[in-house]
């Protein structure tokens, strides 16, 4: 008995030492999320002149979206970044901690489509399923462009669109293309259904000629695409299951959620508490325009809906990328009339080749697109 009682006492004082770990933790977080964005200092530590840093859940199309406008200076062009997905929002802060971000080239706007992000963590009652669709997202996005050519005096404004977000740029410029300098198309989206068998195909026959029978097993479970017969959120998790298997046998270069990067997302201040662990503690609020709009995303086809841009184009594209194949981004990118396109293919990188490539891809920008 006296044995069982020490060690009941050495296993609550390990409990209350990881529980006063933890509470340590959770203060030092707390403390760094004041919901407001990290300026840009200088050497002596004053806010650049000219700078911004600033984020607004901004009223668009009656519905709040998240707008984070970061810029060493204003009189910089402007930059909308159109993220991935859908739903596939990421913290600004994640682009200047892969070493990503254009905030020293442009005045970038990082733009959380509704459905979410930030925004609908905390307003998910004002945002109706109803209105998430392509269709309202592209209409989303061409007013913020219209609020930032007002919002920094220019006449026109770059986009760049990453995977799903290059189906919302592509319909945006197609929709209003006076609006744009220029677009760059990183995971180019161009025949979806094609791609998504193309996909399934590649990671079944790696799967078989490993003998990966777990991985075998997983994909004769889900199904070869199309799926007529299943839900959205059916889509979504099929989706999930056979993008896992991709990331097996053709891998990122670099992980973009290692230790120390979900370290500095926790401290960065730019997000409160709440925005940090919201979707942590209510998966539902993770965001709706995930199960949504796959439907949507399995069917796009730009080849046929999107054959011709009046503003110049280009396309980044990784060699290895298996979730919108690079052999149709290629054929697409050679198919569409444009004023002016080129063409950026990644040696060994997958679906955001901007990641695995940071480098290459910031002297994309600085010798080949601002220099027109």
């Amino acid at each position: 008995m006296k044995i069982l009682k020490k060690i009941g006492k050495w296993i609550l004082f390990l409990l209350g030492g990881i529980i006063g770990i933890i509470l340590i933790v959770l203060l030092i977080i707390r403390i760094n999320s004041s919901g407001v964005e990290e300026p840009f200092l200088d050497e002596h530590g004053e806010v650049l002149p000219n700078s911004i840093a600033m984020h607004e859940d901004k009223i668009i199309n009656g519905v709040p979206q998240r707008l984070t406008i970061r810029g060493k200076d204003i009189n910089n062009p402007v930059l909308l970044q159109v993220h991935g997905g859908p739903g596939g929002h990421m913290p600004p802060v994640l682009h200047r901690l892969l070493n990503i971000d254009l905030e020293d080239l442009f005045t970038v706007c990082y733009w959380e489509q509704r459905g979410s992000g930030s925004a609908y963590y905390l307003h998910t009652d004002k945002i109706p399923d109803s209105t998430i669709t392509l269709k309202q997202i592209v209409d989303d996005g061409l007013e913020i462009t219209d609020y930032l050519k007002q919002k920094f005096n220019k006449d026109k404004i770059y986009i760049e669109g990453i995977s799903w977000g290059t189906t919302v740029s592509a319909f945006m410029v197609q929709k209003r293309p006076e609006l744009y300098q220029a677009y760059i198309g990183i995971g180019q989206m161009a025949n979806q259904p094609l791609s998504e068998q193309m996909s399934y195909d590649f990671v079944m026959n790696e799967a078989l000629k490993q003998n990966d029978t777990a991985s075998i097993n997983q994909l004769k479970q889900i199904g070869r695409p199309p799926y007529p017969n299943k839900t959205a959120r059916e889509m979504a998790d099929a989706c999930d299951i056979e993008r896992l298997i991709v990331n097996k046998y053709a891998p990122p270069q670099r992980d973009p959620f290692n230790f120390n990067i979900i370290k500095n997302i926790f401290l960065d201040n730019g997000l409160t508490f709440k925005e940090k662990f919201a979707p942590a503690i209510n998966p539902q609020l993770i965001g709706n325009a995930y199960w949504l709009l796959w439907p949507t995303c399995f069917n796009i086809n730009l080849m046929r809906d999107v054959p011709e841009w009046k503003i110049p184009v280009y396309i980044i594209q990784g060699e290895n990328d298996h979730y919108t194949e690079t052999s149709l981004a290629k054929e697409y990118f050679d198919s569409i009339k444009a004023p002016e396109k080129k063409w950026f293919l990644f040696k060994d990188a997958w679906h955001a080749a901007n990641f695995d490539f940071p480098e290459k891809y910031r002297s994309i920008y600085i010798n080949e697109i601002l220099k027109k």
